[in-house]
Parts: C-alpha cells; structure tokens; sequence
C-alpha cells in the first residue's frame, strides 16, 4: 500500500523541501493549561469531598483519636492503681483489724472492742 519514489517523484521531491512540523517548547504546559480550564473548580464545602482531600484528613482524624483513647486508658488505668495504694495507707488499721478477725474466727471478738 505504500507509495514507491519511482511512483511520483515531484511529490517525493516537494516533500522533501518541506520543513518538519515540531511542536511548541510550551506544547505541554499549554496543554495542561486547556485541561484544566476545563475541569470547573468546587469551592466551599464540596471542594473538601474529594479523595485527594478527604483521605489524609480521615487519617489524620483517626490517629488523634487513638492516640487520644490510648493516652486516656493508660491515664485512667494509672490513676485507678493509685487510688488503691492510698486507701492502703489510710486505712492500715482497718486492714490489720480485718486480718485479726480473719485469723481468729474461733476465738472471742471481744478482744478487738
């Protein structure tokens, strides 16, 4: 299906002469101007529910969540186990006087009134 030289000469020879078509050294960033000039814009609250957007503020939101509930267990946790070792110390007495009735009950309790 090609065309042979020995076909037509002159048109070989005139394009030949003809100068190359190059593209623009701005062919790509005029191109990609075009294209976005043609993807309208969302502003306002719309414009945030893209995923582009969307997906590191979900993960973002996520992490102060956890890093939240973490810090809180471990808080809760912590203050909890102090609370037990106070009442240890304020009631001692009453700790010793139930260890005494708990080791004595065949004996009279008369002993601790």
């Amino acid at each position: 299906m090609g065309m042979n030289r020995e076909e037509d000469p002159q048109l070989w020879d005139l394009l030949g002469r003809s100068k190359g078509a190059a593209p623009s050294l701005l062919f790509a960033r005029n191109v990609i101007r075009a294209v976005r000039a043609q993807i309208p814009e969302r502003h306002g609250l719309t414009g945030w529910f893209n995923l582009r957007r969307l997906a590191p503020a979900v993960s973002a939101a996520a992490a102060v969540a956890i890093a939240v509930f973490t810090f809180q267990a471990l808080h809760h946790q912590g203050s909890s186990h102090r609370g037990l070792i106070t009442v240890e110390v304020q009631d001692s007495d009453v700790a010793a006087d139930l260890d005494l009735l708990a080791s004595n009950d065949d004996d009279d309790d008369t002993s601790l009134l």
